[in-house]
């Protein structure tokens, strides 16, 4: 097992990995804020209407989804510098703690950081927008009426698809695997709709994977969703599919050679 893990090891990685690019991280942090601000107050200025809960929740999602996927299709860039690469390769340390810097830090340490700043720029948001005598509200993302755990568990999902192309793609990560997962998920839908239409003797209109049927029949709408059980048992295709691709990319590294 030492083989693999070591802690004092792994630590000793950590904590080179975070001398030499927190500056870099600090730095896109702030960028991120910024980003966030820009937008979202932009948005509660020109929109007329308060940046009200459901609106942050919208944002979170999207500002989630694609910081996240940009910041994590970059953490293995150095692979792609052949004398980087020779350097990284060549460190004390097993392949496998050398996946979890990379994991650890776009994963847990991003989403604290993103949760945090997310939080920040809401809170001062709501504070210098108009809510016309109305309770101003903050979004509470680990509420169970909100969908913040079903965003957690979706980007764990987009993290993993990220995170394995960073490892096989040696260059333009960010491009060529988001290029691959909007391919994916656009034959994925399309395959879908096209199942489901052979089984409806009525007018489907919209069918999304995993998602409510609507159909039209009559020139009335209809649609068709799940039982409540098995909605929920729905959230354990991102987790499983998230397992696979961290899976793939752990066994993908160790095949890197120097």
């Amino acid at each position: 097992m030492k083989n693999h893990f070591n802690a004092q090891r792994f630590g000793q990685l950590f904590r080179k990995h975070s001398a030499e690019y927190l500056n870099q991280y600090l730095l896109s942090t702030g960028v991120l804020i910024g980003v966030m601000m820009l937008i979202m107050g932009f948005i509660a200025y020109i929109s007329g209407t308060p940046l009200n809960a459901r609106m942050q929740d919208i944002f979170f999602m999207l500002f989630l989804f694609g910081a996240g996927f940009i910041f994590t299709s970059t953490i293995f860039s150095n692979l792609g510098n052949k004398n980087q690469a020779i350097a990284a390769l060549s460190l004390p340390a097993s392949h496998f703690e050398k996946y979890l810097v990379g994991w650890v830090y776009s994963f847990i340490i991003f989403l604290v950081v993103f949760t945090a700043s997310f939080y920040l720029v809401t809170a001062l948001v709501v504070s210098i927008d108009e809510w016309y005598g109305q309770e101003k509200e903050i979004l509470n993302v680990f509420s169970p009426d909100q969908q913040g755990l079903k965003t957690y568990i979706i980007y764990a999902f987009i993290h993993a698809v990220a995170i394995w192309g960073a490892i096989f793609f040696t260059k333009i990560q960010f491009i060529k695997t988001a290029f691959l997962f909007f391919l994916g998920l656009g034959v994925v839908a399309v395959l879908n709709f096209q199942i489901l239409k052979t089984l409806f003797t009525q007018d489907l209109k919209m069918a999304m994977p995993f998602a409510d049927v609507f159909l039209q029949a009559d020139k009335e709408m209809y649609s068709l969703e799940l039982p409540q059980q098995q909605q929920q048992l729905i959230i354990l295709v991102p987790i499983i599919l998230a397992f696979f691709f961290w899976t793939t990319a752990y066994v993908r590294i160790k095949e890197k050679q120097i």
